[in-house]
């Protein structure tokens, strides 16, 4: 088990800023390369090893999580497993470099036979999956993420939800430690007459230790697994049939809840910090038909506060601050060795 979930983050809308920014940066660092290989303008390599260091950090900036866009920080929301997405089965290079475990859910409890106006409706869960003012405010689109059944005629909206990998986050060291020889192998360019020359030779090397470091990064680093992330009691969760959308086990998820502006444009659940699979969850809340407003009413009473309630009191302060007490600090039973004395060191 890894925890990569820490190193990604969601920002606030005010300080979201989109991905063009770095790309602008990278296209200049190709024109100042040329330009201060063939031109030899004063100080052109400089520049563009200057822009190039600026373009990596950004980059990277953006994929820790400059893309997301926070509506709530650790939420909790209960729904069915719609599809299980193991790691880069729905991805190709280069995007197989985000090496997230995914996984999808209909809110409960809610049918997949129902609308996204009928799963909005939801006054508790709803939220979840419709459009938010924030990202409207940038003129960011909406798609949603939705699962095609085999048997239904029309997709079913769904909560995308994402366990971090660390590949992003290993590949960046990498690519962060080997922008500043890769600046000063461009720097070198703008030395009159052998400068280009040696650039080129310069860049060849240090664009050779790059690849062979970031190649071995890249195999060793740890894939997204939800195991990462499960109650280890609770057990795997099963899926819902590809057919019919009928089954699939129910899940606690918590986690940043958040728009990813990354895609096509999305509400998601990133990362996911913990997932609990719920047994005895009664029959009438598992989306065998459309869900009514009561049905609704009793799930939030009867299974959506009480669980969240007892999952989220690990986070309580009273709670953190209890488990540090000399009569919880046990091991094997607290009238074996709890409620220790302080040692007292003179």
């Amino acid at each position: 088990m890894a925890d990569c979930q820490k190193h990604y983050h969601c920002v606030p809308v005010s300080e979201y800023r989109p991905l063009a920014a770095a790309t602008a940066a990278l296209g200049a660092v190709i024109i100042g390369i040329i330009t201060g290989v063939f031109s030899f303008p004063p100080g052109g390599g400089i520049v563009a090893g200057i822009v190039w260091i600026l373009a990596v950090f950004d980059l990277c900036r953006y994929l820790h999580g400059g893309k997301l866009i926070c509506h709530a920080l650790n939420v909790c929301v209960i729904g069915r497993v719609a599809e299980l997405i193991p790691v880069g089965a729905d991805k190709s290079f280069p995007d197989t470099m985000d090496d997230d475990f995914t996984f999808n859910i209909v809110l409960s409890p809610h049918s997949s036979q129902e609308t996204l106006s009928d799963l909005a409706a939801d006054p508790y869960q709803g939220r979840f999956i419709s459009r938010q003012s924030g990202p409207d405010s940038l003129g960011l689109g909406y798609e949603g993420v939705s699962v095609k059944f085999t048997n239904l005629e029309r997709e079913t909206e769904v909560l995308h939800c994402e366990v971090k990998g660390c590949r992003v986050h290993d590949v960046c060291i990498v690519l962060k430690v080997m922008s500043f020889p890769t600046a000063v192998a461009a720097a070198i360019c703008s030395i009159p007459v052998i400068g280009w020359a040696a650039c080129l030779i310069a860049l060849a090397i240090v664009a050779l230790i790059t690849l062979i470091a970031g190649g071995i990064v890249w195999a060793a680093t740890h894939n997204g697994d939800l195991n990462d992330v499960l109650d280890p009691n609770s057990g795997f969760p099963g899926e819902a049939n590809p057919e019919t959308g009928l089954g699939g086990d129910i899940v606690l998820v918590r986690g940043d809840w958040v728009y990813d502006a990354g895609h096509e444009g999305w509400n998601e659940i990133h990362p996911v910090r913990y997932v609990q699979r719920l047994d005895n969850v009664p029959a009438e809340f598992h989306g065998a038909a459309p869900a009514t407003p009561e049905l609704v009413e009793r799930f939030k009473h009867e299974v959506l506060d009480p669980w969240c309630f007892e999952v989220g009191r690990t986070d309580d302060p009273v709670v953190v601050e209890a488990q540090g007490d000399p009569e919880n600090s046990w091991h094997i039973h607290p009238s074996i060795d709890g409620c220790r004395e302080p040692v007292i060191v003179e």
